[in-house]
């Protein structure tokens, strides 16, 4: 996730998480605190240093559980994650060596897929790597950036296991799941390059589209899908934050039956009170939602281990990962099978 160092003060991050209830007050007591503690893990404010995590609760129900061979279960989209996130690949920086290996990687595992796999270079010998599910002449993108910190100047490796080999890894579940479907629109799976140098790849992808933007129905993004949601705050598993339904209550009901069906406890935020925050420019699906397509971002908020070499696999949720994957396998269902951008069949 593109870093603001804003967010590693505590007394900004208590005070924004306080703020964010309080322009919600009139919703409700409680539900103002929920939104408020939503909005702070979706924007990254839910790492206060300083605050002990109190002991995390469970979700109402478990996730399903996956069949073998299940792109979308927990062993798979784990193998992924620790493959992204392992010494080799070197903290995928984005114009080092390990992120190239990185986008090789991401790649590779499209084309095994089965899907249509284009590589969109990005200035300093990296790429965007483009897997199309060709349809329909309307298009759902699905993306999640593949680089990381890389290595610093000290020689320390930022393994990047949630941020964001997590949502890289839910990427290539998806698009192996959807590999095996048939849609009424096109699908885009796209692993964005030197995300955290500044949305840079995603921003090269905006302005020389492989598909055009006017014909682009909506944008899925996952940035850090893989920890238990608000861990300074609530601790919650099973739940993650979903920016960008607001406008949309078809969309809304259909992710909350996904998020349901998975086990799931999806806490809505609007985009609009990310912006009011100034955080709106922090992930990937920013271009796009400027642009006025819809875009949707999925995360499960920042930790004590944002940024830091200390983010490793070990420390990931598989049964997160998958609540994730099956949860955004949902709504992609319904969008690219629907005719949009309405919703309606």
């Amino acid at each position: 996730m593109y870093d603001h160092t804003r967010l590693r003060d505590r007394h900004a991050c208590g005070a924004a998480a306080r703020a964010a209830a309080a322009a919600l007050a009139p919703a409700g007591a409680a539900r103002a605190l929920a939104a408020g503690a939503a909005l702070a893990g979706a924007l990254g404010l839910s790492a206060c240093p300083g605050r002990d995590a109190p002991k995390p609760v469970s979700p109402a129900r478990p996730p399903p559980r996956a069949m073998a061979g299940d792109p979308l279960g927990a062993d798979s989209l784990m193998a992924d994650a620790r493959r992204l996130s392992a010494p080799d690949m070197a903290g995928r920086g984005s114009y080092q060596p390990g992120g190239e290996r990185a986008a090789d990687f991401m790649a590779a595992a499209m084309t095994r897929a089965g899907l249509e796999v284009v590589r969109q270079p990005i200035v300093g010998r990296i790429d965007n790597v483009i897997g199309i599910k060709r349809a329909g002449p309307d298009a759902v993108l699905v993306s999640a950036h593949y680089d990381h910190l890389g290595v610093d100047s000290a020689g320390r490796v930022y393994p990047g296991a949630d941020d964001n080999a997590s949502g890289a890894a839910v990427l290539l579940g998806m698009a192996r799941a959807a590999a095996r479907r048939h849609y009424r629109h096109t699908v885009l799976f796209i692993a964005f390059g030197a995300e955290e140098a500044g949305l840079v790849g995603s921003g090269v992808y905006v302005a020389n589209p492989v598909w055009p933007l006017d014909r682009t129905l909506a944008v899925i993004n996952f940035d850090m899908v893989g920890r238990n949601f608000f861990e300074w705050g609530s601790g919650r598993r099973g739940a993650a934050a979903i920016v960008g339904l607001e406008d949309r209550p078809d969309l809304a009901a259909v992710a909350r039956r996904a998020a349901r069906a998975a086990g799931m406890d999806l806490v809505p935020v609007p985009a609009r009170l990310v912006e009011l925050f100034g955080f709106e420019d922090r992930t990937d699906e920013w271009w796009f939602r400027r642009r006025g397509i819809l875009a949707l971002h999925m995360s499960t908020s920042l930790h004590e281990d944002y940024h830091r070499p200390t983010d490793t696999a070990d420390r990931l949720s598989p049964a997160q990962l998958e609540g994730v994957a099956r949860t955004a396998a949902g709504l992609l269902e319904h969008l690219a099978t629907t005719s949009a951008p309405g919703g309606a069949d």
